[in-house]
């Protein structure tokens, strides 16, 4: 695809024969002599592309010729990485004419750097090292003697992707570290053992599906982030009345909700600060978790002659979502002490059975909302089961002396619902989720029950 859509209909076009030079010998990506080019000056931009082969456009600064580089007439000499990213033969004939730089400047910049600390001041100089330049795909950028490193991804002009483009004061610069930290908590709520639509257990979509899915996409992209997964759960007990029924060394743990019911939250460290080439066997590991987790939980206070209420396991609405996001929180905002400089970036990884509807406090909502802003850090909830017909996510706070239900809508977090790669439906498929009864049916087809006119439907056979 053509770098640029519209082209200035004056400029001249001219023919040149394309030499490649290696990047020790000249650091310019494209070298040639201003005068053989009409109206051209050193540090203009423009369009160049083969003359007999259909391929991408690309756009470069002039450069002028260096001792080290003899460029002879109608003669340009690119960099040979670049030549082969974007597939330029050598001695093979290229089409090179001026063009605007505002008619092909970019929206958007994705800069992907790893292994090393960008602070914010970092990021401005880069950003301002690459205002009025040419850049494009895989372009290596350096700042401060190479000691900042990163590469550019991706590039957006005009709504489509580009392979190049130039960077005004305009264009935002998005940058995205393959090395950060990043904090992954599944709830192991009582849906977690049931089935979807489709069949599979709740548990293995978040593991066999979106883990699976999320760990081969990082290593396609090369990243090489800093892992931590827990598991977490609450457990009500329905049955207790006081806090006087639970053994002493337990009663710290136990909590009581608005409602006077008691229950205790537990958490299952999986895998802590890991770093893998290969994530199977954590995948593995993870599944035996599964298997022991409600009998872990049922038997963590267990001793020999003393009696323990009876707990149930909560559902993903009533769980303890908005206190997993804290427990990170509490070591993202802490994250200026003992730094590491080989990560950068820190978010949090939410995979709940649920719809994203949650009963929540709300001062407790009202402290992680503000802890997220403050920090700046990202939380992704997935949700694995179907996309309600209504907004989502949605907060239910959860009121001790008033009967009117408030909602809200956090706009802090990022919601994404997850389907297996083979039973995904396009979201204007409509999926009924009330069941007509049998007897209803039987009673339409007979004509028994009579309804308005505006909401007569058609009972298939």
């Amino acid at each position: 695809m053509p770098v640029t859509e519209q082209v200035d209909e004056e400029a001249e076009v001219m023919k040149f024969k394309l030499q490649i030079h290696s990047r020790q010998n000249c650091a310019a990506d494209l070298v040639l002599n201003a005068r053989d080019l009409p109206g051209a000056k050193y540090g203009n931009v423009v369009e160049i592309f083969p003359t007999d082969v259909d391929a991408p456009h690309l756009l470069l600064q002039i450069s002028p010729p260096k001792d080290k580089i003899a460029i002879a007439k109608d003669v340009v000499s690119m960099e040979q990485e670049i030549a082969k990213t974007f597939n330029f033969k050598v001695f093979s004939e290229v089409t090179v004419l001026l063009v605007d730089p505002e008619e092909v400047a970019l929206d958007s910049v994705e800069v992907v750097f790893r292994d090393q600390y960008f602070a914010r001041s970092d990021m401005w100089k880069i950003k301002a090292c690459l205002e009025n330049t040419c850049i494009y795909l895989n372009k290596k950028v350096e700042f401060c003697g190479g000691t900042v490193r990163c590469s550019v991804y991706e590039m957006w002009s005009k709504g489509d992707r580009v392979g190049s483009g130039i960077v005004n004061k305009d264009t935002k610069i998005v940058f995205r570290s393959s090395t950060a930290m990043v904090y992954l908590f599944i709830q192991m709520s009582s849906e977690m053992w049931e089935f979807d639509h489709f069949g599979y257990l709740y548990f293995e979509k978040a593991v066999k599906g979106f883990l699976n899915e999320l760990f081969q996409k990082w290593k396609k992209f090369g990243a090489n982030h800093e892992v931590t997964i827990v598991l977490f759960s609450r457990t009500f007990y329905e049955e207790a009345k006081s806090l006087e029924e639970f053994p002493e060394d337990m009663r710290h743990c136990v909590r009581q909700d608005y409602k006077g019911r008691f229950y205790e939250d537990f958490y299952r460290v999986a895998i802590q600060k890991e770093r893998y080439d290969d994530w199977g066997p954590t995948l593995l590991s993870l599944k035996k978790i599964f298997y022991e987790y409600p009998e872990k939980v049922e038997q963590c206070h267990a001793r020999q002659g003393v009696a323990i209420p009876h707990g149930v396991n909560s559902t993903a609405e009533q769980g303890n979502f908005l206190e997993v996001l804290n427990i990170s929180l509490n070591v993202f905002e802490k994250h200026y002490m003992d730094r590491s400089f080989e990560r950068c970036g820190q978010i949090s990884y939410v995979i709940t059975p649920g719809v994203g509807y949650f009963e929540v406090d709300r001062d407790l909502c009202n402290i992680t909302k503000q802890r997220i802003i403050d920090n700046g850090i990202g939380s992704d909830l997935i949700c694995l089961g179907e996309q309600p017909l209504y907004a989502v996510p949605l907060f239910r706070y959860n009121n001790k002396l008033s009967c009117v239900d408030d909602f809200s809508i956090p706009h802090w977090i990022n919601l994404s619902f997850y389907s297996m790669p083979h039973s995904k439906t396009g979201y204007n498929t409509f999926v009924p989720r009330v069941r007509v009864p049998p007897s209803v049916k039987a009673r339409l087809r007979e004509g028994k029950v009579h309804l308005p006119c505006s909401y007569q439907v058609r009972i298939p056979k």
